[in-house]
């Protein structure tokens, strides 16, 4: 399996979901968690 980096280098550690609220439904969002502590929406 390929590692992923981001573009500091970090490699990515695991996914993480965040929830939001959309026209009053709540909805999980998945995000990609980094060593060095940043998210990026998975693509």
């Amino acid at each position: 399996m390929a590692r992923r980096y981001n573009q500091n280098q970090a490699p990515l550690v695991k996914i993480v979901y965040s929830k939001i609220k959309v026209n009053g439904k709540v909805e999980l969002v998945p995000l990609e968690l980094y060593a060095d502590g940043s998210l990026q929406k998975v693509k």
